[in-house]
């Protein structure tokens, strides 16, 4: 089935236009001979990986496939999903983007809504949906009964480039639903492509850089991070699970030098016992939350010797919103300079844009952003209320235009009619020598109808009490937004999103525990 685009499409190429696909054929015309992609066990150049995608796009183009059709793609992060994210953009294929950790009711839910006509998965994950549910069916591995084998597609030639708009949808990427059902962010083409040149000139990326891919591709941090790569001709190297040692062999095998280490994976990172063991000196920089672990941030980049940038961002406009950086063994301040190409603005709950010093709900506009919510126009209508896309986060800007991360509007808890935002008593809570990681949120109270928990996960080799932490707090914040419950938990047993992001809705379904108490 074939969906209309972003309005009728005239005749032609406009002028001014670029896409992904012309990012993808630049690169593999101009950086041919140099690595492109590569993973544990294998390596592609520009001009394989270029080969392959346009065959690929012609056996898609043979089974029926075309300019406005969507295709699902569901695998762990692989050469072959760069091969099918070329291929879709060269015939003009919108690919939903399916998360691999959804659960098989969450990912029919996706494809009710997005009617595909085809999907590609892998063989761990086809399972995991209902084939009847498609017309066409790729497996990356060749090992699944009813799916095509993918390497089979790529004997015939391959395709022409199809007539592809700037507002022609790219993909569609999925938010985590951690208020209810997923919704679809559809990235255009001209998004994507802004997207990966902000990242390329923001962090000065050049050929010599390597991206360290674990992230999803079927997130922002993964795929912004793969367009700014294939602009600069680096490396890309494919990892299908966080697994830190394999991190370090490519590092040291490919020379890479960038990534995001986020919750999860930076502790396992920076802790690792065999790091020093391997040659990391490529690495230049990481991205990451550095509000969560300040102290995690202020160790990896004094031992790694790297830059820390500190992230602020969304799918729906690019994980490149606003960064600040810290260099070797600086603590991070949190204040974040605004990305080239947005206009970003700080408002009240009436639209009206807040002074300096006033948390306000950010809101932006600008080429990265996304075109809507797929399939869902009241979705989309709320989100740009006002002509501005609404980030449901609250920021502070300072005099100088730097900003800071407040929290989501969603987290607020109301406590005896006094507002406290999570993120405040997470950072005095990551300030303390004992604390490795802290999530706070709001639970029910006969007497002021909200107050605040926290779990805490300590850092190796060190110790503290809740009553002790209690007491950290009561010094350094307000009576109502100190925690009258502590939780102690480890790593493992957070809740995270894809991201790493602590799931606060998850915590919150604890049962309260008198015993928490303090």
């Amino acid at each position: 089935m074939r969906y209309p685009n972003q309005g009728a499409q005239p005749a032609g190429r406009r002028a001014g236009e670029y896409t992904v696909a012309d990012l993808f054929d630049r690169a593999f015309r101009v950086y041919g001979d140099r690595v492109a992609v590569t993973s544990e066990d294998s390596s592609r150049t520009y001009a394989e990986v270029g080969d392959r995608a346009a065959r690929l796009a012609g056996a898609l183009q043979r089974l029926g496939l075309g300019r406005g059709d969507r295709v699902a793609v569901l695998s762990e992060t692989r050469p072959e999903y760069v091969e099918t994210y070329a291929a879709l953009a060269r015939l003009g294929i919108t690919a939903l983007t399916l998360n691999t950790r959804f659960h098989p009711g969450e990912l029919a839910y996706c494809v009710g809504v997005g009617k595909p006509s085809a999907i590609i998965a892998s063989a761990t994950q086809a399972p995991k949906v209902d084939p009847a549910a498609f017309a066409t069916r790729i497996c990356l591995d060749g090992t699944t009964a009813g799916y095509q084998p993918y390497e089979s597609l790529l004997d015939g030639g391959p395709a022409e480039p199809a007539e592809v708009h700037a507002d022609d949808i790219h993909n569609v990427l999925y938010t985590s639903g951690t208020t209810g059902r997923a919704k679809g962010a559809m990235i255009s083409h001209g998004a994507a492509a802004v997207r990966g040149l902000r990242l390329a000139q923001w962090f000065g990326l050049g050929p010599d850089d390597g991206f360290i891919g674990w992230l999803p591709l079927f997130h922002c941090g993964g795929d912004e991070s793969l367009y700014a790569t294939m602009l600069t001709g680096g490396r890309y190297a494919t990892l299908r699970q966080a697994n830190v040692e394999t991190m370090f062999r490519l590092i040291e095998r490919d020379r890479l030098s960038w990534s995001l280490l986020l919750p999860g994976v930076i502790t396992d990172f920076l802790d690792h016992p065999r790091r020093r063991e391997y040659d990391l000196s490529t690495m230049r920089f990481a991205i990451g939350y550095a509000n969560m672990m300040p102290q995690v941030v202020e160790a990896l980049t004094r031992e790694v010797e790297i830059d820390f940038y500190d992230a602020f961002g969304q799918t729906e406009t690019s994980y490149l919103l606003a960064h600040g950086v810290s260099h070797p063994g600086e603590r991070p301040s949190l204040r974040k300079t605004p990305a080239p190409l947005l206009d970003v603005r700080l408002v009240d709950t009436d639209g009206n844009e807040v002074p300096a010093g006033t948390p306000g709900e950010c809101v932006v506009r600008g080429p990265s952003v996304m075109s809507g919510y797929l399939d869902d126009p009241a979705a989309t209508a709320d989100a740009f209320a006002g002509g501005w896309l609404h980030t449901g986060d609250v920021l502070v800007q300072d005099s100088a235009g730097l900003l800071t991360f407040v929290d989501r509007q969603k987290y607020l808890i109301k406590t005896g009619g006094e507002n406290v935002y999570p993120a405040e008593v997470e950072q005095v809570l990551a300030t303390h020598q004992a604390v490795q990681e802290a999530g706070v949120f709001g639970v029910p109270d006969p007497r002021w109808g909200e107050t605040v928990k926290a779990v805490v996960v300590l850092r190796p080799g060190h110790d503290a009490t809740a009553a002790e932490l209690a007491a950290w707090c009561r010094e350094r914040l307000a009576g109502y937004k100190r925690p009258r419950y502590i939780e102690f938990m480890t790593a493992e047993q957070l809740p995270r999103s894809t991201t790493g992001k602590l799931q606060r809705h998850e915590l919150a379904r604890l049962p309260v525990d008198p015993a928490h108490a303090v």
